[in-house]
Parts: C-alpha cells; sequence; structure tokens
C-alpha cells in the first residue's frame, strides 16, 4: 500500500465549492459506504475496503455551525491507494483521545463523505497504589467531580509494549488487588490507561445532536455521522516505592538470645538434612521480644535455620513490608563428657584415726572435644580441687582454643539464659572459690559477636565435693 498526498489544493477546492464528483474520470472509483469502513482504537487504525484498486480520500474534518446548522468542513485531504489487496489502512495514532475526533472519508463519485466520530475518551484518570495489600484503583472521568470506577485497564513499564491484564488482575469496581508486587522489590515507574476498545464496524450514532448535519461547503447537502471506537484513554504515570530496608535485630550471641523489634513479621526458613523448608506464613510481633532463644526459633527439631524478619506493612500508610532481615541460626552445640560424677562418702571407720573424704564428683569427669583422624576424642576442659588457707578451691583447665562459659548451681537445675556465669578463656584456666557441697556446676561454649558464633547449650559438667578430713576423736 502507497500513501501520498496529490492535487491537494484540488481537493480542497472541490470539497469547498460543490464539485465532490469527478464523475466519468479515467482513475474513477466505486463509491464507500459504512459497511466499508471499521475501526479500532487498540490498534489506533481505521480501515476502508473498496471494490476496485482505485484511489480513496481522507481527512480531519470539523464540526462547527452555518446558517443554523451544524456543517462539517475538511481544510486538507490525503490521498490513499488501495493496493492490491483493495483495503486501504489510516493511522489514527495522532488524534487526541481526550475529545471528539471526526473522520472524512470520500472517493471520487461521492457527493459528500462518511463522516466518522472517534468518541472522546475520560479526560481525568486517578490511579492510586496501596503497597500494602498490592492494591490498584483507578478512576476516570470527563472531569476531577465526575469520576467513576474505571472498568478495564492496561499497563506498561517505562521501556515495556502495553501489557493487558490476566484473570485474576482485572478491575473490580475499580479495584485490582495482588497486582505489581514485583516491583516493590526495586520501585516501578509504570503508565496506566483505560485500552482503546477493539475492532467493529462504524455504526451510525445515537447522539441526536448529531443527526441533522450537512456539508460546509453546500448546506443543501446532508451527511451522515457514525461512530468509530474510543482510543485508549489518557495515560497517567503511577511510581511504586520500593521495599525500605529490614529492620534492625538485636542478636546477643554470646547469650544466645535475639531481640524481634516491635511491628514486625518474621518466619524460619529450616535446614534439615540438606533439605530447605519456606514457611508459608509469618508471625507478627506486634511489641518489642526480648530473650528469644535459638532453641524456641528451631523448635521443630532443625539443626538450622534462617531466621527472617521485616516491618510488617503499613496500611494507613499504603506501605508494603520491608525487606527480610536474615540471620542465620544454628542450634545450640551440646558438650560431650565422660567419666562419673560420683560423689566420695564418708567412710565407716577410719584407718589411721582420721576420716578423709569427698574430693570426687566433678573432678572425675572431663570435657572432650571432636575425633580427629586418629579417632580419639581429646580432653578439652578438666576440674580439679585446689587446697588455700581457707579450705578448697575448684580450678577448671581448658587446652581449647574456644572460650567456655561456667555457671554455678545450687541444685541440679540447667541455667537459664540470664544466669550469672563466668568466661573459661581459650588454653587457660578459671578458679572457682567459695563453693558449698552439693552445688552443680555447668559449662557451654561461649558465643561470638565477631564471628557470629552462637552459644552453646549448657552441659551439666560436675557436682562439687569438696575434699574434707575429721578425726576420730
Amino acid at each position: 500500500m502507497e500513501t501520498r498526498k496529490k492535487l491537494q489544493w484540488t481537493t480542497v477546492v472541490a470539497f469547498a465549492v460543490t464539485a465532490w464528483t469527478w464523475a466519468g474520470a479515467e482513475n474513477a472509483s466505486a463509491a464507500v459506504t459504512a459497511a466499508d469502513i471499521e475501526a479500532s482504537g487498540t490498534e489506533q487504525k481505521m480501515y476502508v475496503n473498496a471494490s476496485q484498486d482505485k484511489e480513496m480520500f481522507f481527512g480531519t474534518a470539523t464540526r462547527s455551525r452555518k446558517s443554523g446548522k451544524v456543517v462539517f468542513k475538511v481544510s486538507s485531504w490525503n490521498l490513499y491507494e488501495t493496493g492490491s489487496n483493495k483495503r486501504t489502512e489510516i493511522d489514527l495514532s495522532k488524534l487526541s483521545n481526550v475529545k471528539d475526533n471526526y473522520i472524512a472519508v470520500k472517493t471520487d463519485d461521492m457527493e459528500v463523505p462518511v463522516i466518522i466520530r472517534i468518541p472522546a475518551n475520560d479526560k481525568v484518570s486517578s490511579v492510586r497504589y496501596n503497597g500494602a495489600v498490592q492494591e490498584l484503583e483507578i478512576k476516570t472521568g470527563a472531569s476531577k467531580t465526575s469520576l467513576k470506577a474505571a472498568e478495564n485497564y492496561e499497563w506498561r513499564t517505562v521501556y515495556s509494549n502495553w501489557q493487558t491484564p490476566d484473570e485474576n488482575q482485572k478491575l473490580t469496581d475499580g479495584k485490582a488487588s495482588g497486582v505489581f508486587g514485583e516491583f516493590q522489590f526495586q520501585g516501578g515507574t509504570l503508565y496506566i490507561r483505560t485500552p482503546g476498545e477493539g475492532l467493529s464496524k462504524i455504526t451510525e450514532t445515537a447522539d441526536a445532536t448529531l443527526k441533522d448535519c450537512y456539508d460546509a461547503g453546500n448546506t443543501d447537502r446532508a451527511v451522515k455521522v457514525y461512530d468509530a471506537p474510543k482510543l485508549p484513554g489518557r495515560e497517567t504515570k503511577l511510581n511504586i516505592a520500593k521495599q525500605a530496608n529490614g529492620p534492625s535485630v538485636s542478636v546477643q550471641y554470646a547469650a544466645g538470645t535475639l531481640t524481634l523489634p516491635k511491628l514486625s513479621e518474621y518466619r524460619i526458613v529450616t535446614v534439615s538434612g540438606g533439605s530447605v523448608t519456606i514457611p508459608s506464613g509469618v508471625i507478627k510481633n506486634e511489641s518489642v521480644k526480648r530473650g528469644v532463644t535459638v532453641g524456641g526459633l528451631l523448635s521443630d527439631g532443625s539443626e538450622s535455620g534462617i531466621l527472617e524478619v521485616r516491618t510488617e506493612p503499613n496500611n494507613s500508610r499504603k506501605k508494603c513490608a520491608s525487606k527480610w532481615t536474615r540471620i542465620p541460626l544454628e542450634r545450640p552445640s551440646v558438650l560431650e563428657t565422660s567419666g562419673s560424677d560420683t560423689l566420695v562418702s564418708k567412710p565407716a571407720a577410719p584407718a589411721d584415726g582420721v576420716y578423709k573424704w569427698g574430693g570426687g564428683g566433678i573432678k572425675n569427669v572431663t570435657v572432650l572435644g571432636d575425633a580427629g583422624a586418629s579417632g580419639t576424642k581429646p580432653v578439652l576442659v578438666k576440674a580439679d580441687y585446689q587446697s588455700t588457707s581457707k579450705g578448697y578451691d575448684i580450678v577448671i583447665t581448658s587446652t581449647s582454643s574456644e572460650n567456655y562459659r561456667v555457671a554455678v548451681m545450687d541444685k541440679e537445675e540447667k541455667p537459664g539464659t540470664s544466669a550469672s556465669a563466668k568466661t573459661l578463656k581459650a588454653n587457660s584456666s578459671l578458679t572457682l572459690s567459695g563453693l558449698k557441697d552439693g552445688q552443680v556446676i555447668y559449662i557451654r561454649q561461649d558465643g561470638n559477636s565477631r564471628t557470629k558464633t552462637w552459644a552453646g547449650e549448657y552441659t551439666k559438667f560436675g557436682t562439687v565435693d569438696l575434699p574434707k578430713q575429721e578425726n576420730a576423736n
């Protein structure tokens, strides 16, 4: 198909005077009727079917009043050739989509053209997005005071083609839920509009004001007005805010606990036997929650996992949830001990006139490490009694490269996270004084915030059984 302007001055004059027809001319073509014309607002095209491979005229018409009549005038015509398929394609993309456009189509042998109105689409569009619930709301209208819920929409990014929403993203009462979540990670700029109407034949207008219209050059010649599909609506820019960074989570590695922030949501991604499980929901935390233990978070028995914490969505501010703050979790390690925590009882009768007993319990217990290449588990920590001027202390000695925490309890009861404890540093000794018989000593691997190592679980090391002696007399 070839499009070209030709004899513009001749056609302008012809329309302005009376010569709508060049009957008998060598290039004469059959008249065009409304049945030959169809248009697509979606494609922004008009198509005219002809019975012969001849010439056709197309122009933008201006509506006005003359001698009390509604008249149409075309000041400039474009000449089209139908081509071998006898179908003329007319581009409508330059037309305004927010006002009525009038298009005139004719051939040489027509007295008056066919006038096609492309009705205006809504001039005003209101687009709102609630990131908290991923809800899109669209209203359109002729003015801000006449907005109503849109029935349909299409969207594009800055560089993409126009996209049609799928069934789950269509509007209901002007709203669509669960849309554009993919743009919240980094933020996005979208353009929204109501779509153009699809391809259809033009139809005689039902507008009463356009039922009695005439040619501006000859007000005795009536013209008929037809309606075509609407063009797409006005584009509205929509900026989608990106997620805020994840919240700060206070972690106490030495205590094996952490603090969950206020108005947060969290979940535990568990790792067990190489299998990763991501929960389908989240746990809401409305107030600051301190002293949360790793063991409590890994309550399903998993050996490790990842705590993911984010700020919850804010519906009133239309803000989506924040990014996830991720903290690796390891189930608290349990130390392995060897030996018997047996206490030494007072003998029935002294052999040399002096009762001697005690000095058992923790002295007979050691903490073992992992077996190396030799397959033998080394002794990492051991304890012994040391005589002082005031009685006996317990000296705990470590050959390990790790630090430990040691707690003394009045009875056999595992220390809590807030229990008082002392540090046994790597390759060093720790002296415990002022002890009493029957007290129980617990030990665990120390946590390290620098290396992000979690504190281990307290393990019973042994019972205090201080050495004693007493004369028989």
